[in-house]
């Protein structure tokens, strides 16, 4: 389901070659370089692309399958400056890749326990390689390793790879969760209580203990952002932490969950995104006080990824925006201004299946692509400023409204239900979604949504022949309106979308595949016949510049 809406986002945004160019104050993103990795498939699209600088050369690290290895790379150039080759993992195994001090560190599963290996990656030279047999857990930090053992937390010497100390398990703990911050931390329920504890990699001493307040029923929860923050959340307290323990920010977190929360260090600010009465915000404090507060795109569940990455004066979100039947399907990027909160959101200039956002460099945004040959990491550069509106190609006031898709052609007895949320940060004037509800329990729920709307009809006709192309048993059910391969949760078609005019809809009847295609032929006759100079919202747009 995640790779589905990914490809279709990554499919509608192929189309942005044939529209009007934007203005030079728009903001965007221009490929810098692009590198082959092979076929990765969803393994890709969970990436994380560790960078560092080691004796003055910029350096990233990523995972590649032709040939299987850890390839480093020049992160400037994307030029390929060592390989280090992988032996097949077990079905299921996963990987974590990161740089320690000037090494890099790469911790595969295996079997029962994890391998762990360090490398030198300028002189593209192995300096060990250890199998942990009965490792519960590892944190590669840029201190130190440190692994989870039966006896407690013990300490790897990166030079020799072999154990330098021990620190039992506290007493009167549950077993702890083991994270990689700037150093190992443990994070345990002590007595009731949630304690995190840091501890120098070098000596196994405890450098810092923090109890994060709750109740004594509730479970510690601990994450690490991409800039190495700690955040602990408990009892609708979230907690955020420094790698030194230093108390950086508590703000509330309340249910519902509405985003899953991180925190971000960038400059002098610190960037919470957390939930407030079903609201998903992001709240930036400097020296403590809220320099300024805004909500995010429409909610997502507290599972999906959520982390922002720091760039020259901005966010860039490493989710994608929106979501089939709650959001716009096309998959793009937030990119918010560290100033004062504003945003633009940018189309990804992807290829023609998915992209995902994986790390970031002091320049350069890194996403990963699925071509129809394999994977590729592209940097992107951002360029233009934040504080614009969201450069769509059609503006919210000229969309339609969802219910008005089907019409007369609903199903008899069924009640028209809009959807009210917002998109890309915005509140559309009319609803984008709507859900169809039978008059009893025996029929099956209609979903109709707009999933796009273009600047021109040609912008729409390539659209529809780029998503078609891309799913090769796509049914063509008639003029405008088909049938996707992929299956429900009861092994049945029933996503469908359909085009016309200007317009992009998607399509379901919740379990009945025959209502699904009479839905889509009726909403693709609805668009027809509106006519080429058929305004979404009942006039013509403005004139693009």
């Amino acid at each position: 389901m995640r790779l589905r809406a990914l490809i279709a986002g990554a499919l509608v945004l192929a189309c942005a070659a044939g529209s009007r160019a934007a203005g030079p104050e728009r903001a965007g993103l221009t490929a810098a370089w692009s590198v082959e990795l092979g076929p990765l498939g969803d393994e890709g699209i969970d990436l994380h692309v560790p960078t560092a600088t080691i004796r003055g050369r910029h350096l990233l690290a990523v995972r590649s399958a032709r040939p299987r290895s850890v390839r480093v790379h020049d992160a400037g150039t994307g030029r390929l400056v060592s390989t280090f080759p992988l032996a097949e993992p077990p079905l299921g195994a996963t990987m974590d890749v990161r740089f320690v001090g000037e090494s890099l560190a790469v911790r595969v599963d295996e079997g029962t326990g994890q391998r762990i290996s360090l490398h030198d990656p300028l002189a593209g030279t192995t300096t060990w390689s250890r199998a942990l047999p009965y490792a519960r857990a590892s944190a590669l930090t840029p201190t130190g390793i440190a692994w989870a053992a039966h006896d407690g937390l013990r300490g790897i010497d990166p030079a020799t790879g072999r154990d330098t100390w021990t620190l039992p398990w506290p007493p009167g703990c549950a077993p702890p969760d083991l994270i990689g911050a700037g150093l190992p931390v443990l994070a345990a329920d002590c007595r009731g209580k949630g304690v995190l504890r840091g501890v120098d990699p070098r000596t196994g001493q405890v450098a810092w203990a923090h109890e994060v307040p709750g109740a004594p029923e509730q479970i510690l929860n601990t994450e690490v952002s991409s800039t190495g923050l700690i955040t602990a959340s408990i009892d609708g307290l979230l907690t955020v932490l420094d790698s030194r323990g230093r108390l950086v920010a508590r703000v509330p977190d309340t249910f519902p969950q509405v985003a899953r929360t991180t925190a971000v260090h960038a400059g002098a600010l610190t960037l919470v995104v957390h939930s407030v009465a079903g609201a998903r915000l992001i709240t930036a404090l400097r020296d403590g006080r809220v320099a300024w507060r805004t909500s995010l795109r429409p909610r997502t569940g507290a599972e999906s990824l959520e982390d922002h990455l720091p760039g020259a004066g901005h966010l860039t979100a490493r989710h994608a925006v929106g979501e089939l039947f709650s959001g716009l399907e096309p998959g793009l990027v937030e990119v918010i201004s560290l100033a004062d909160g504003t945003r633009a959101v940018l189309r990804l200039p992807v290829a023609q299946r998915a992209a995902s956002v994986v790390g970031s460099t002091a320049r350069d945004v890194l996403v990963y692509e699925i071509h129809p040959g394999g994977g590729r990491l592209t940097a992107y550069t951002f360029h233009g400023r934040t504080g614009l509106p969201p450069s769509l190609p059609v503006p919210p006031g000229s969309w339609p409204d969802a219910c008005a898709l089907l019409g007369p052609a609903a199903p008899p007895g069924y009640l028209p239900v809009p959807g009210t949320g917002g998109h890309l940060g915005l509140r559309w004037p009319r609803p984008s979604t709507c859900t169809f509800v039978p008059p009893d329990d025996a029929g099956a729920q209609v979903r109709v949504a707009i999933t796009w709307v273009a600047a021109t009809e040609a912008d729409v006709r390539l659209l529809a022949a780029t998503k078609a192309a891309a799913d090769p048993a796509v049914l063509r059910l008639g003029e405008g309106a088909y049938l996707g391969s992929e299956p429900d949760r009861a092994d049945r078609r029933t996503y469908a979308w359909a085009t016309g005019g200007r317009i992009l809809a998607a399509v379901q009847a919740v379990g009945d595949p025959a209502l699904t295609r009479r839905t889509a032929l009726a909403v693709a006759a609805r668009l027809r016949t509106a006519g080429p100079a058929h305004s979404p919202g009942g006039r013509r747009p403005p004139a693009q510049r």
